[in-house]
């Protein structure tokens, strides 16, 4: 008896389970994401008056945003185009049959611009729908134009040219700069080989995206703050000229040569004014070198990230023509517009190697993991980028790192600079 009853409850769910599959991929089947097409309504028009000797029709069409746009010659050549409209009735919105166009009328009075409608007259032939019970038109029925979009798009093809791109470059406005773009990203900092110096990253010969840095994008000066570009703001705010100025003036000739042995108040106060900012050792070493990674997917769908390092923005190799240090026997400073261009860094970015060294607005500390120790660190000095025309080609370094702000930040004349604009995305 048991085993009769348990078969019969085998059965059962057998059956119930094959039902239930039917049921389900019917309603697969009528699901709306199976038709990926809709119909959008163009226009919409009321049946108003209905002429039974000779069929003609007095439509209102229901004027929209678009159909205002439209001049009476172009609407003259929509309307002559389709033949045939389906005609609704309306309380049901039920097919009742199908409106033959043989001849359409205009007036030329007859689309105002301060009405919501205008009237169309149609001459032409009722065919009947036979599954309908109305066998004829009334004034309790409507006709409507539609177009076919897509009811379904894939998220991807939804946002597909929706996103704008930023500029590779922009002048800003208040001082007119131009301006490069850094896109936003993880990088790898300093170096992995001598941990005696201050530079030395702990992680950075195992780079994973717990040590890494993400920097978000933003716009950095393309060339360093000139001469001519300090004396302008401090004429307009009216501030005395750096004490090294003789007279008040930089040295003749040299308008277009970077601003250098600035305190970093001085230039903090610069920044303030344009309305922009210092940017942090990262922003600045990101902006100089690149991100120095690139991001490979294993076959096990794992991430690795192998290291570009380079010394220099234009590459492994120190080039006395496209970095102005003590090497280069210049012994000065050189315009920012005579830098070669293929100096420039990864984003575009000239200067950044000798010329003049640059403030950031970071406070000079180890990286995280570093066991040197030091009371002044991360309270007392800024650190500063890039090396100057007196240094070696070693300070030049992308991740060479220098500081200032003895025996203050108020005093110190070490450095110039160049500034950064956050980009809002």
């Amino acid at each position: 008896m048991l085993r009769k009853t348990a078969l019969l409850l085998f059965l059962f769910f057998f059956l119930f389970g094959i039902l239930s599959s039917q049921e389900t991929e019917t309603l697969d089947e009528e699901s709306p994401f199976s038709k990926t097409k809709k119909k959008v309504q163009n226009w919409k028009g009321e049946i108003t008056a209905v002429y039974k000797n000779r069929l003609w029709i007095k439509i209102k069409i229901i004027r929209n945003k678009k159909l205002s746009q439209l001049s009476l010659d172009e609407w003259k050549e929509r309307l002559k185009e389709k033949k045939e409209y389906i005609v609704y009735q309306k309380d049901t919105k039920l097919p009742i049959g199908t409106f033959v166009v043989r001849d359409t009328i205009f007036q030329e009075t007859s689309i105002p611009k301060t009405k919501g409608y205008f009237d169309v007259i149609f001459e032409g032939d009722f065919r009947s729908d036979p599954n309908s019970k109305i066998k004829s038109i009334t004034t309790d029925s409507y006709i409507e134009d539609t177009r076919e979009e897509d009811f379904y798009v894939e998220p991807d093809q939804f946002y597909k040219g929706r996103y704008t791109k930023p500029r590779e470059s922009i002048l800003h406005p208040k001082d007119k700069k131009e301006m490069v773009f850094v896109p936003r990203g993880l990088m790898i900092f300093g170096q992995g080989n001598d941990a005696s110096q201050d530079n030395f990253n702990p992680s950075f010969l195992g780079p994973k995206e717990s040590n890494l840095k993400e920097i978000p994008s933003f716009y950095i000066d393309k060339y360093e703050v000139t001469n001519s570009e300090y004396e302008y703001f401090l004429l307009q705010t009216n501030t005395k000229p750096p004490k090294h100025w003789i007279g008040g003036r930089f040295p003749v000739g040299e308008e277009d040569h970077p601003v250098i042995h600035l305190t970093y108040r001085e230039v903090e106060a610069y920044a303030k004014w344009v309305g922009k900012r210092l940017p942090t050792e990262f922003e600045w070493e990101k902006a100089a070198r690149g991100t120095s990674l690139t991001k490979v997917t294993r076959r096990d769908e794992t991430i690795e990230f192998k290291i570009n390092f380079t010394r220099y923005p234009f590459g492994d190799e120190y080039d006395s023509l496209l970095c102005n240090t003590r090497e280069s026997n210049i012994n000065k400073t050189v315009s920012v517009y005579e830098l070669s261009k293929e100096g420039a860094s990864p984003y575009g970015v000239l200067g950044m190697c000798g010329n003049a060294a640059e403030w950031t607005s970071s406070w000079y500390e180890v990286y995280p993991g570093h066991e040197i120790k030091g009371f002044a660190f991360g309270k007392l000095y800024k650190v500063i980028r890039g090396g100057s025309y007196s240094e070696s080609a070693k300070s030049a370094m992308s991740h060479h790192r220098s500081y200032g702000g003895i025996p203050n930040l108020s005093e110190d004349r070490k450095a110039g600079f160049r500034l950064v604009m956050d980009y809002r995305e």
